[in-house]
């Protein structure tokens, strides 16, 4: 196995363009994508916006939307990161559980880990 296969790669979405936001987070899907792809007024598409600061993604969000008029669809405002809502360890227990990660713990880890549960019950 070589080292590319080994890493976790990000499958490109079937479309990919650039777009500018608009005032009220309005963006609008370029012609020659609707043409290509046959979206019309009222299609809802699934979206993945990444923010660039230089060649760095600094920030993304997913969402679905419905097109309007030439396309035009509003990025929704306040979308939730769940980093935000569940918090850091929260994420670390999401990805363990994905990856069915598991580890050998101390008494001292299984009390805190307890401790941790029974707060949550509160």
């Amino acid at each position: 196995m070589n080292n590319q296969d080994s890493e976790t790669r990000i499958i490109e979405p079937l479309a990919k363009f650039h777009a500018q936001v608009y005032r009220n987070g309005r963006i609008a899907v370029p012609k020659n994508e609707r043409d290509y792809y046959r979206l019309d007024q009222h299609d809802i598409v699934e979206l993945i916006i990444r923010k660039y600061k230089g060649d760095q993604i600094i920030g993304r969000g997913w969402f679905l939307a419905q097109l309007t008029v030439n396309g035009k669809l509003t990025i929704p405002i306040g979308f939730i990161r769940i980093e935000d809502v569940i918090g850091n360890q929260g994420l670390k227990i999401m990805r363990a559980l994905r990856s069915n990660e598991y580890k050998l713990i101390s008494e001292e880890d299984e009390k805190r880990l307890l401790s941790m549960l029974s707060n949550l019950d509160n």
